[in-house]
């Protein structure tokens, strides 16, 4: 177990806010080559396109965290909530790579997400700039987790 505490996975678990699945490590890999291209695109749409930009980046990030939820046999429960819970997972799971900054904008992304999809003049409030910052976030957090699984650190789910 690397000694981590894994009192919120073992929670999550019998809440069936988690669940345990085969673990999937080509499928994770797609999800993470899904994650880099979505930061690409990202980048291209930060002048034209800044809402769908900015759910790129979201999406990139989701991604990125369920990639090494799948390799590790976790999927998150689908429904309301489900993003947020999947920062949570990366919150504990993954606090030894990726970094709590860039968590905390990754739930900002999360959030501008929200706003546009369901805000109003969502456009006139995302930046260009915005979007490049929310890219670099997203690529940092891919980065760290793609580190992650290729140096096998995968979570262990307690039984």
């Amino acid at each position: 177990m690397n000694g981590r505490d894994t009192t919120w996975l073992r929670e999550a678990l019998a809440t069936r806010d988690v669940e345990r699945v085969t673990a999937n490590m080509p499928a994770a890999g797609e999800r993470l080559n899904d994650a880099r291209r979505h930061i690409r695109s990202a980048r291209r749409l930060a002048d034209d396109d800044r809402t769908l930009a900015v759910a790129a980046c979201h999406d990139a990030v989701r991604k990125a965290i369920t990639a090494h939820m799948a390799a590790a046999g976790l999927r998150p429960r689908g429904g309301d909530g489900a993003h947020r819970l999947v920062l949570d997972y990366a919150r504990h799971e993954l606090a030894d790579v990726v970094s709590e900054a860039d968590l905390a904008d990754a739930d900002d992304i999360r959030k501008d997400r929200g706003l546009a999809e369901y805000g109003d003049f969502a456009s006139r409030q995302l930046t260009p700039g915005h979007i490049e910052a929310s890219a670099d976030v997203a690529e940092r957090i891919v980065n760290a987790v793609a580190s992650a699984l290729a140096s096998g650190r995968r979570s262990k789910p307690s039984r």
